[in-house]
């Protein structure tokens, strides 16, 4: 379904379920919200702080100057929280302006629920699990730095196996979409003329993930250990440019077999000869949290590991590559109430060496793995914000020089190491504040690598002000500092003022 259709589709639900209030009373409306949010930036480098354009589902622009108006009409569903059957809608558009996107469709979404279960039509924007989702520094796998995309999914919310009586708990999704940036990829790739760029359009998404949680938070020994796997694929579609030339086109099936390869992993590439891979994009990560829940604090130490192919699906290879973290909630206070301490390296990827089995050589070397990029398709991104880790560069810094080069549409940097920190507080009711600190190095990618390793930090100060004497009305400004020799040194400022409506 084209995205226009898919914005009309959902204009047309919500517009139904407005309209039945007359027939339930005010189930549909109950808790109807209506937002409006203006935000802007300012930077003084060649870019905007990386802080103040990453971790926002994409709805952010990179330029050193930007701004955005933004509109939106919600009504959860945990506004039925008291009943089986739960209902919700919403629609957030943004109009923005030195941005990938002028018109923005953020989220159209219709849900459905009963009891654990959720049905979820459209684009919502879904938070990263097991973490601070304001203190860390993103999700490797599945992150919060690209725009939702557009998909059917069916969503189970954490339910007890049956004879466990709660120690033991399940919780899992599967999902299918479209990504509908091919239109935005093709002007992106077409931009400079004599470069020829390879890229995708009418491109399908599907994602699955299975979550256990052992223990319970409210007993005599509170300690509780969630344990995941989670996967995304990019699937179908059609590839442009294949080869760097241009005109040379790729199309991939599209069929129920497509499908189900997809969720199976299974099937193979149409150009893979006598060693075959998986077909298409394959992307995910295994999650896992330790947590203590004490009186009105807790500390939890959490761990997740990438994989890309079979090389790193076991410790076949070491698990130098990682993200681990370590997260503090404590009683509440005036000065502090939020840490967490993070270190990331992809650094390794299972070596810079890769060969398949040949007659002449039989041991396969299964190394190079080249995070986030693809051989046919245009690497994990969607308009250009990569869907994982905001550390590993995104396409949409690929201007000027070796970057354009590499490709338009590649990731030219994704093995970092990096340190991350993050606190946050509420002084007083009315004042809560943020602040990220982030030391990166970086070494481009094993294919082309950088002639010298780059060091890199991003820095953030933020304030929210939800004052009482101005009922739903709040505001934040954030200031941020880059400095280094991957994207430059910048100083930017940020300033978001936001209004809630109550509708019903």
């Amino acid at each position: 379904m084209k995205p226009t259709k898919t914005v009309l589709l959902s204009s047309l639900l919500l517009l139904s379920a407005s309209n039945l209030k007359a027939q339930e009373g005010n189930n549909l409306t109950s808790g109807l919200e209506l937002g409006v949010e203006v935000s802007g930036t300012v930077a003084s480098g060649d870019y905007a702080p990386l802080w103040l354009s990453s971790n926002k589902y994409g709805l952010s622009s990179i330029e050193n100057w930007s701004n955005y108006e933004r509109v939106s009409l919600m009504r959860k569903s945990n506004n039925d929280s008291l009943r089986n059957w739960r209902r919700g809608y919403g629609a957030d558009l943004a109009v923005a302006f030195n941005s990938a996107r002028t018109f923005v469709v953020q989220q159209a979404f219709v849900e459905f629920g009963y009891k654990k279960a959720n049905l979820i039509i459209g684009s919502q924007e879904h938070p990263i699990l097991l973490r601070n989702q304001a203190l860390t520094s993103g999700g490797l796998s599945l992150g919060i730095n690209a725009r939702p995309i557009p998909q059917i999914r069916v969503d189970i919310d954490y339910f007890t196996f049956p004879g466990t009586k709660g120690w033991w708990k399940w919780k899992m999704w599967a999902s299918y979409g479209v990504l509908t940036d091919g239109k935005w990829q093709k002007n992106f790739a077409d931009d400079i003329p004599n470069l020829v760029t390879r890229y995708t359009d009418n491109t399908m998404y599907h994602e699955k993930a299975l979550y256990w949680k052992f223990g319970k938070e409210d007993c005599a020994f509170p300690l509780t250990f969630d344990i995941g796997l989670q996967m995304g694929t990019q699937f179908a579609g059609k590839t442009h440019n294949m080869y760097a030339q241009r005109g040379n086109d790729l199309q991939h099936p599209t069929g129920f077999s497509a499908y189900m390869d997809a969720l199976l992993c299974s099937g193979s590439d149409v150009t893979d000869g006598p060693n075959p891979n998986t077909a298409g994009n394959h992307v995910g990560s295994y999650n896992m949290a330790l947590t203590w829940h004490g009186d009105g604090w807790k500390v939890k130490g959490y761990f997740e590991r990438l994989f890309e192919d079979q090389s790193m699906l076991t410790v076949q290879y070491g698990i130098q590559d990682h993200l681990v973290g370590v997260e503090a909630e404590l009683p509440k206070n005036p000065v502090l109430t939020g840490i967490v301490v993070e270190h990331l390296s992809t650094y390794t990827q299972t070596g810079p060496v890769f060969h398949d089995e040949s007659p002449q050589l039989s041991d396969k070397m299964n190394g190079r793995d080249d995070y986030y990029n693809h051989n046919m398709y245009s690497g994990w991104q969607f308009y250009g914000y990569g869907m994982g880790h905001p550390f590993l560069t995104s396409p949409i810094y690929n201007e000027g020089g070796e970057r354009e080069k590499m490709g338009r549409l590649q990731f030219y940097n994704n093995r970092v190491k990096a340190w991350h920190f993050g606190f946050s507080g509420n002084p007083c009711d009315e004042v809560g504040y943020r602040i990220l600190m982030s030391f990166t190095r970086n070494w481009g990618t094993h294919v082309y690598p950088f002639q010298d390793m780059m060091k890199q930090q991003y820095v953030l100060a933020e304030t929210n002000y939800k004052p009482h004497w101005a009922k739903d009305w709040s505001g934040t400004l954030g200031l941020s500092y880059d400095h280094g020799d991957l994207l430059g040194n910048s100083f930017g400022g940020q300033l978001t003022i936001r209004k809630t409506f109550n509708l019903f």
